[in-house]
């Protein structure tokens, strides 16, 4: 399995395909939902069934009281896809498949900042006294948002790969109520014949609007809507002149700064005919029983531009903003664009989007590439927004970490930011097992060692063999004191036998080659040195 798979497909997917055989067919829906009254029924479904449970059987679950039986299988609780592409042998030159900008759209003040030992900042337009931002940083509490953590992430990413930066603001203010004159302005042509009635009204009555944008302002024109519409006018502008574009709701970061965008772009198919990838929602439907949510999450977006597709890109666009489906009050209120992506885009043009599972490596509070902090919880003790200000100072700290290591030249491998996760498993050569995919107590029978190694875990252990060609499976003792030669790499064996303290497993198929010690720019480094 190469590392495009083990970037696109969840873990519990892998296993299956590792096994030499396709998925399981899952039954229909009738025969899931049988199988939901009682807690023995429910332990016969497999991962893959529960993990494709619709928002309508996720609540028959709650009604029959087999939550607990159930637990949290049928949902994404770890990050289970690793994006790990490789790194390439030397520069190469500038191509127009580089031109990628990346989008936020808020109307909130951002953090000026620079991070300590390197030249990274802040632009002067976002203030010139810049909070100093180093591993052990901590702002007074309230002092700073969860946007404003996540944005300084999201820039440093920017400059660290040559990304453009917009942050947009195409809202900066709202007004509450709407009257017939706002009715008609808002909604497509088609749908303006229905009148504002009183009960609509009173509906949206404390609804927040973006004033409408005219054609003379930089992202216009642009209907009156409610604020999360605003964000399209932004997407369209930025579209229009950058090759690709990545556009990422506010309370979303990049847990790994050193992994580039363009390989993704191209597994996505943005480089050979596609317009837009995304992810499924998370949690599934919104674990509601309504299909307004659709098919894919819109927070976080790639997309090819009109210089990379062409105008027919543009075109897209306008149909979401005025689509030819859905009901008016989407306009004001809840699923706001998000609906209009799945009725409109992607029935108009069914081949020119992929659609990613949740977090692999795209949304969800697991994503391997942009994580999502979402504003909802599926499960307490699986994810919480509550947290979210928490976590993201601490990946600000551990990004900060990351870069001044880097900048002085460090040969310790970059962590994951990944503060939701404090037991996430991950290295950069690919080490993700999980224990069941260690044979645990258990020795090689007739081995051929290649080598013998210190490790202080098994996933040293574990990358020292990915990382060697010959090597066909590790050996690791757990057990043993510090310093002693605990780590065996083998180039075979014929059998297993029990022995206490052993553990055993094969290379992992497809393992990415280890990650390039993570170097930062010599023009982001800092001229006094400072690290």
């Amino acid at each position: 399995m190469n590392w495009s798979d083990v970037a696109l497909t969840p873990q519990y997917l892998r296993r299956e395909l590792a096994r030499g055989h396709a998925p399981l067919a899952l039954p229909d829906v009738g025969g899931v939902t049988a199988l939901l009254h009682s807690p023995e029924h429910v332990d016969q479904l497999t991962d893959r069934q529960l993990r494709s449970l619709h928002g309508a059987q996720v609540d028959d679950l709650e009604k029959n009281r087999l939550s607990a039986a159930a637990g949290t299988r049928w949902l994404a609780s770890a990050q289970e896809c690793h994006y790990r592409p490789p790194r390439p042998d030397a520069a190469s030159p500038a191509a127009p498949a580089d031109d990628v900008a990346i989008l936020i759209v808020d109307n909130r003040p951002p953090l000026p900042y620079e991070v300590i030992g390197t030249a990274l900042r802040s632009p002067e337009a976002w203030g010139r006294e810049r909070v100093r931002v180093s591993e052990r940083w901590t702002p007074a509490r309230g002092a700073v948002s969860s946007f404003q953590l996540a944005l300084v992430i999201n820039h440093v990413y920017a400059q660290l790969h040559g990304y453009r930066f917009y942050l947009e603001n195409p809202c900066p203010q709202t007004f509450k109520g709407i009257n017939a004159s706002v009715w008609r302005a808002s909604l497509p042509p088609h749908m303006r014949a229905r009148a504002l009635s009183p009960k609509l009204a009173k509906f949206v009555a404390n609804s927040d609007i973006c004033p409408a944008l005219p054609a003379s302002h930089r992202l216009g024109p642009f209907p009156p809507r409610g604020p999360p519409w605003a964000k399209l006018a932004a997407i369209r502008y930025v579209a229009r002149r950058h090759h690709f574009v990545a556009y990422l709701d506010s309370d979303v970061f990049v847990p790994e700064a050193w992994q580039p965008l363009l390989p993704l772009i191209e597994l996505s198919g943005l480089t050979a005919g596609k317009w837009l990838a995304a992810a499924e929602e998370y949690p599934p439907q919104k674990r509601r029983r309504d299909f307004r949510a659709g098919l894919a999450n819109s927070g976080v977006l790639l997309l090819a531009g009109a210089p990379a597709a062409g105008a027919q890109v543009l075109e897209a666009l306008e149909r979401w903003i005025w689509p030819s489906t859905g009901h008016p009050l989407y306009f004001f209120s809840w699923p706001f664009e998000q609906n209009a992506l799945s009725t409109s885009v992607f029935r108009a043009y069914p081949h020119a989007w992929t659609l990613l599972r949740p977090g692999c490596p795209l949304n969800s509070p697991f994503g391997a590439l942009f994580r999502h902090y979402v504003g909802g919880t599926p499960d307490r003790n699986v994810y919480h927004p509550a947290h979210r200000d928490a976590w993201l100072l601490q990946a600000v700290q551990c990004t900060a970490r990351n870069l001044v290591s880097a900048a002085a030249r460090s040969s310790e491998p970059p962590q994951s930011c990944t503060p939701n996760e404090p037991r996430l498993q991950l290295d950069a050569a690919g080490c993700a097992l999980e224990e069941a995919d260690i044979l645990m107590d258990t020795r090689a029978l007739s081995p051929v060692v290649l080598a013998r190694v210190r490790a202080p875990d098994w996933k040293p252990c574990c990358a020292f063999c990915n990382a060697e060609p010959t090597c066909r499976a590790w050996a690791f003792a757990p057990n043993w004191p510090n310093g002693m030669l605990n780590c065996w790499l083998l180039e075979g064996f014929t059998g297993t036998l029990p022995a206490s303290g052993r553990w055993l497993a094969r290379k992992q198929v497809g393992a990415p080659r280890p990650l390039s010690t993570f170097v930062v720019p010599e023009s982001m480094i800092s001229s006094h040195g400072e690290v």
